[in-house]
């Protein structure tokens, strides 16, 4: 639009006063592009910063790792050198002394015993053991106890290896059940016989309790301490993982490439944490000291101390996002009041949007509606025919002339259940004890449960009376039971309860009042919580495309909520589902049920038998006079509600006047009705129609209604009525 289409307004002789141009959407922009900078920029920024302190965070953490571990390596280095030179000196002071020489020395030895192990808070015991493990002194005991260990694992690997310093896995002593690390040297005679071992006990508390002074002001920290095949000796926090490993094979496989020292990232067995661990071997000895921080830790520690600092530096920008949105609101308060004498325009021209979007929305009617028509004009077309090819006998086309028919019904219930979702379908309402209905819709819901569910039902004769669409109720029903047997594909239980409940008060949409409450149960898989929430929407389906159309369930709301109850569903994975339908109590007078009249033909004679079809769709009128001749009826077609007119007119008698209700021209089908009923009140006329809200007009005038599409029965009774009316 250019400036002077701002200035005028299109219709009018007078031209709005003009003003000069503000251009308030540069303006806009260039506030706009300032914001973006404003939040682009420093974000960019504040990313950058965060790489560098993040990768930053992780180097401080490794070197701060190898310096705790040269910690834990010393402390082991020194406990483990102070175990070696006690073993040379018991070695020395044994010699090759058997076991009758420590027997006639125990008293002697075990004094030198307990002064060495008193010097040293770390040590729990001294032991001495002969060839088959069996304790002959020790630094704790006089006499040693008879105790042996010749079936334990460290004896036998220290034995059969000849080792002279080997680490034992964690142990618990047999004498007093101490928590320890076991350091085991052999000892032999001159000749090379296998005298026994030399036991130096170490407390494993001892280095426990280090390891937790030492991690006292890092509470993320991990300190241990491990054997070269990565069996944990020690470590600090003892807390591991339900069943989790005695030994730590991710640094096994570290320590077996023979590096003395190396820094790396795992998710550790012990405790299925992620880690960074610093680790060093301890001096000569199979044994390697190990740091480690989880990673969450580093991650949390860089973002309390790095970001947090990093947005500080961002308020200054707050504040500059502050200045902008104010100046926003200005500029956007200045544009009103420069835009506000143009409201008269404004309104105007929306007057013409809407009208134009009325339109618009008409004509989306107009094609839903003739759209409506045609696909019922479609079935009639094809149920007319059907009913003709059966009366003539199939003439061997019984199997496919059954299929069209089939899926002719299917089609008319697919309409039916449109229609009672959108909330069009006409009701026939009637009052049903749901003790006597139940028994003729229970084969209905069998058969759509299936041979696998186990179907029962249970409604009381004390069970009150409703007011509701009797067909509507069993659609709704089946609707659940297809429901049921789709989530019990292996099979189960499917059960109908019907109960009287009393509201005292409003409750998720119910007023108060009794309401009859019927409950259907499956024992399926259920729905999630999201699924159940969606449950009712029209066209939500969990099916896989083309198995299901999503109108099930909302059916069955409609149903109920149209009766003047509603419908709940309650529903949780793997406990199956329960659809509760409630519907008020009916205290008026029961409705009792209007009988059929029979379908056989009653013959009339041909010169009396004339019917007048008004009928614009040619494949309709076609197939309703075949139909009708069938019947014995002789049928004249009128293509419109104003050829019908001419032909009235010019004095031609009928039996009946069989007319639709849309049609082209000056007269439809309830004009053309009232018309017959001002000139010839005698004149029978039925209408047809497809539309629920024109079915329910035609109600009111008072004239008969067949609702499109019906089928030949319906027809044939219609016919039968006359004929019985024309004998009285």
């Amino acid at each position: 639009m250019n400036e002077s289409e701002e200035h005028s307004a299109p219709g009018t002789a007078e031209a709005l006063p003009s003003l000069p141009p503000l251009d308030f959407r540069a303006a806009r922009r260039r506030l706009f592009a300032a914001l973006v900078a404003s939040i682009v920029i420093p974000f960019a920024f504040f990313c950058l910063y965060g790489y560098y302190t993040y990768g930053r965070a992780f180097t401080e953490t490794g070197e701060s790792l190898e310096r705790l571990v040269r910690i834990v390596d010393e402390k082991a280095n020194t406990v483990f050198g102070i175990n070696r030179e006690l073993i040379s000196r018991i070695d020395e002071m044994l010699g090759s002394g058997d076991e009758d020489f420590i027997a006639r020395s125990q008293s002697e030895l075990h004094d030198k015993l307990a002064r060495l192990a008193a010097t040293h808070a770390q040590i729990a015991a001294l032991s001495v053991l002969d060839s088959h493990g069996r304790l002959l002194l020790s630094s704790r005991f006089f006499p040693a106890p008879n105790v042996s260990v010749g079936d334990r694992a460290d004896f036998i690997a220290t034995r059969d290896s000849h080792a002279t310093f080997h680490v034992s896995m964690p142990e618990r002593g047999r004498v007093k059940n101490t928590d320890m690390v076991n350091t085991l040297s052999a000892r032999y005679a001159k000749d090379g016989r296998f005298l026994g071992e030399i036991s130096i006990a170490v407390r494993r508390d001892y280095l426990i309790d280090f390891y937790r002074e030492l991690a006292a002001s890092e509470p993320a920290l991990t300190l241990a301490l491990h054997r070269d095949d990565g069996a944990v000796l020690a470590r600090f926090p003892q807390a591991l993982a339900p069943n989790a490993p005695d030994r730590h094979s991710v640094l096994a496989n570290a320590f077996a490439q023979g590096k003395p020292t190396g820094l790396m990232r795992y998710v550790s067995p012990l405790d299925n944490d992620e880690k960074l661990s610093a680790w060093r071997r301890v001096g000569d000895y199979p044994v390697y000291a190990a740091a480690g921080f989880s990673i969450h830790d580093v991650r949390r520690a860089w973002w309390r101390r790095d970001v947090s600092i990093a947005s500080i530096a961002l308020i200054p920008c707050v504040a500059l996002w502050v200045l902008i949105g104010f100046s926003l609101q200005r500029l956007k308060a200045e544009e009103a009041a420069w835009h506000n004498w143009r409201g008269e325009l404004a309104l105007r021209r929306s007057a013409v949007a809407a009208t134009r979007r009325l339109q618009r929305m008409g004509a989306l009617g107009n094609l839903v509606a003739s759209v409506a028509h045609d696909f019922n004009n479609l079935l009639m077309v094809v149920t007319s025919n059907m009913e003709m090819a059966r009366r003539k006998g199939f003439n061997g086309l019984e199997r496919e002339v059954s299929a069209v028919e089939r899926a002719s019904a299917n089609a008319q219930s697919l309409a039916r259940r449109l229609l009672s979702v959108a909330r069009r379908q006409p009701l026939q309402m009637q009052v049903i004890r749901l003790d006597r209905w139940m028994m003729d819709s229970e084969p209905l819901v069998r058969a759509s449960v299936g041979d696998k569910v186990t179907l029962g039902t249970r409604v009381s004769d004390a069970t009150w009376t409703v007011r509701v669409d009797a067909t509507e109720l069993t659609s709704a029903l089946i609707n659940i039971a297809v429901n049921a047997k789709d989530a019990m594909p292996h099979g189960g239980d499917f059960r109908i309860e019907c109960s009287n409940v009393r509201l005292d008060a409003a409750h998720e949409g119910l007023g108060a009042g009794e309401y009859v409450v019927i409950s259907c149960k499956d024992s399926g898989i259920g729905m999630r919580s999201d699924v159940a929430r969606q449950a009712f929407e029209p066209l939500f389906t969990t099916k896989g495309a083309g198995a299901g159309t999503g109108l099930g369930l909302a059916q069955v709301l409609a149903m109920a909520e149209q009766a003047g109850g509603t419908a709940r569903v309650n529903s949780a994975w793997g406990f199956g589902t329960t659809i509760d339908i409630y519907l008020p109590h009916w205290t008026g007078e029961a409705e009792e049920p209007v009988e059929a009249p029979p379908v056989e033909t009653i013959a009339r004679e041909a010169s009396s038998s004339t019917v007048l079809l008004v009928e614009d769709n040619a494949e309709v009128a076609a197939g309703l006079c075949a139909v009708l001749d069938v019947l014995g009826w002789h049928a004249r077609h009128a293509s419109s509600g104003d050829a019908a007119k001419q032909m009235l007119e010019a004095g031609n008698e009928f039996d009946l006047v069989l007319s639709d209700i849309q049609m082209p021209g000056g007269y439809d089908g309830i004009k053309l009705a009232e018309w017959i009923k001002s000139t010839r009140p005698t004149q029978p006329v039925t209408l047809m129609t497809g539309y629920a809200d024109q079915l329910d007009e035609a109600r009111r005038t008072g004239f008969t209604i067949l609702a499109k599409p019906f089928n030949i029965d319906e027809l044939q009774r219609l016919l039968n009525s006359l004929s019985m009316r024309a004998t009285r």
